[in-house]
């Protein structure tokens, strides 16, 4: 009786914690970028006065976005206290960075778009798979 109660517990404790499967995630469309995330998410955008910004929250994790020419670099994170990869995706530079330690530091992505226009997407929550997932989605039109 204990073993059947300890896995209906364990069953229970999964079911909470499972992501949403990527076939129920959908596309939220930016004008110059598309990305893909949960359903529960919501688009907002935010005034901005030298770049347009915004992003996508399910309440409890947000993701912000910064279009512009002052788009963050991310150029004073380290190697130190960040995992750092900078790569071409889609014909754009880019430099993606997640915290050594979870919930310690940004996650973020940034794309060199030419034209001295900038993309970076950020986010300081602790539901990193889920946000890594969101930014590798991300298409530029």
């Amino acid at each position: 009786m204990k073993a059947i109660t300890f896995l209906t517990c364990c069953c229970l404790m999964l079911a909470c914690t499972k992501e949403e499967p990527r076939r129920e995630w959908i596309t939220f469309d930016f004008d110059t970028f598309t990305l893909e995330a949960p359903s529960k998410w919501k688009q907002f955008s935010r005034q901005g006065y030298d770049s347009r910004v915004g992003g996508i929250t399910d309440g409890k994790d947000t993701l912000h976005y910064d279009y512009g020419m002052y788009s963050n670099r991310f150029t004073t994170i380290t190697s130190n206290t960040h995992f750092i990869k900078e790569e071409n995706r889609d014909g754009y530079s880019t430099k993606m960075v997640k915290p050594r330690k979870p919930g310690k530091g940004v996650i973020g992505i940034y794309y060199n778009l030419g034209n001295s226009l900038r993309l970076t997407l950020f986010s300081n929550n602790n539901n990193e798979k889920v946000l890594v997932h969101i930014m590798e989605s991300v298409k530029i039109k």
